[in-house]
């Protein structure tokens, strides 16, 4: 009796576990900002970023801020440039720019707003790097908000403007579990029906005896 009691709880236990992995609440949810270019600028190299990408939480954009500790998985690739570190910074006062929570859009609070993400080219601080702003307030130099700009060996790779846009894009969730999920789930119902029916056998038989 004790070891079928034991058996079915144990099973109990998986199932809720497995239910647990289905909940979209019980996984980290990040909503990713990928760059979009508009005007590749000039400079003895004129191009633009192949890919750049990064991540904060979504409580964050839903609370419509977003601070500069926020910010992680800072993704690049440039043309001819390599990257090793990433880090983001500041570019206001406010250390942080400000989100539509309905759509992640960046949009204007103060002039003091505006981040940026970086990819260094042989370590945190070279002279060899990718800046990329986001959330910044229209520039009086430039007439554009979110901007790049790249260095090599300190040299201008492309200047400005280089201007372009951030996309929102927020996590999926879905509580449709995997196969291999519904096959764990099925043999766990499986096994605490089969230890619920022993055990009402030996009741029976218990009884009867």
């Amino acid at each position: 009796m004790l070891i079928f009691k034991l058996f079915g709880r144990f099973w109990l236990s998986l199932v809720a576990a497995c239910a647990i992995g289905l909940s979209p609440a019980a996984a980290a949810e990040l909503v990713t900002y990928s760059w979009t270019t508009t005007n590749a600028g000039f400079g003895s190299h004129v191009s633009q970023p192949t890919s750049a990408t990064f991540q904060v939480p979504l409580s964050s954009v839903l609370a419509g801020k977003i601070n500069y500790s926020d910010i992680s998985n800072i993704q690049f690739a440039y043309p001819g440039l390599t990257f090793n570190a990433y880090a983001a910074s500041s570019t206001g006062l406010d250390f942080a720019s400000y989100v539509d929570p309905a759509t992640g859009a960046f949009i204007f609070n103060n002039v003091n707003q505006g981040l940026a993400v970086i990819g260094y080219e042989g370590g945190l601080f070279s002279d060899s790097f990718l800046s990329i702003t986001v959330g910044n307030p229209n520039s009086s130099f430039t007439g554009v908000a979110d901007q790049f700009n790249a260095l090599k060996m300190g040299s201008p790779y492309a200047g400005f403007p280089t201007a372009g846009y951030w996309t929102a894009n927020f996590p999926t969730t879905s509580a449709v579990p995997e196969p291999a999920t519904w096959a764990m789930m099925l043999l766990g119902f499986g096994a605490v029906g089969f230890a619920m029916r022993r055990k009402r056998h030996f009741t029976t038989s218990y009884a009867t005896a």
